[in-house]
């Protein structure tokens, strides 16, 4: 909802959605968590001139507006490992050398969107999640979805043109996110 008030309201793009500029609160007194989008850096007024760059900036892998849905699935491949090798549990986080994201990570831009589009139709979708890591199992159900939102199947092939209406793929996205949580909400309250 912030990048929506940040573009709507603030007029501005923001331009290097990452996991390192996406910051989660703890939950507050209400119970809930907050997401802060940092590093406005790379942003850009909607009505101002070209920046004058004679390349393209911000972290590679996340600069579309389905960054959001990007770093989700870097998230959920990436973390939600324990080592526990010596008894002790720990975070780990799983290699891109092992990983189909690696390409994702390596390139110019021409060859990451390339390699981004293939994985999104249904079987290369299918062989990115199957990666997730066990921790996370439970949301390739809102992936498939988010999946289905940003890159909806239009006369037999995946839409990737822009839609005249941003909010088709931020409320879209909002809902699916509202689905998911929404049993997950029930079963706390049940449990409290």
């Amino acid at each position: 909802m912030g990048h929506r008030s940040l573009l709507k309201d603030g007029k501005m793009l923001h331009r290097d959605i990452s996991e390192n500029n996406i910051i989660i609160t703890k939950p507050a007194v209400e119970g809930k968590s907050k997401g802060i989008l940092i590093d406005m850096d790379l942003g850009k007024e909607l009505n101002s001139v070209p920046s004058g760059a004679s390349h393209r900036t911000g972290t590679m892998q996340f600069m579309a507006i389905e960054s959001f849905f990007y770093v989700f699935i870097w998230m959920c491949i990436r973390h939600g490992y324990v080592d526990m090798d010596d008894g002790h549990a720990r975070k780990k986080t799983r290699s891109l050398a092992t990983s189909v994201l690696r390409d994702w990570y390596t390139g110019n831009y021409r060859q990451i969107a390339n390699t981004k589009l293939g994985h999104m139709d249904k079987n290369g979708f299918e062989n990115i999640i199957a990666e997730f890591a066990p921790k996370f199992e439970n949301l390739k159900h809102l992936a498939r979805e988010l999946r289905t939102v940003l890159f909806p199947i239009r006369d037999g092939a995946i839409f990737t043109g822009t839609f005249g209406d941003n909010n088709i793929m931020y409320d879209g996205m909002i809902k699916a996110f509202n689905r998911a949580i929404d049993p997950l909400r029930r079963e706390e309250q049940a449990n409290a």
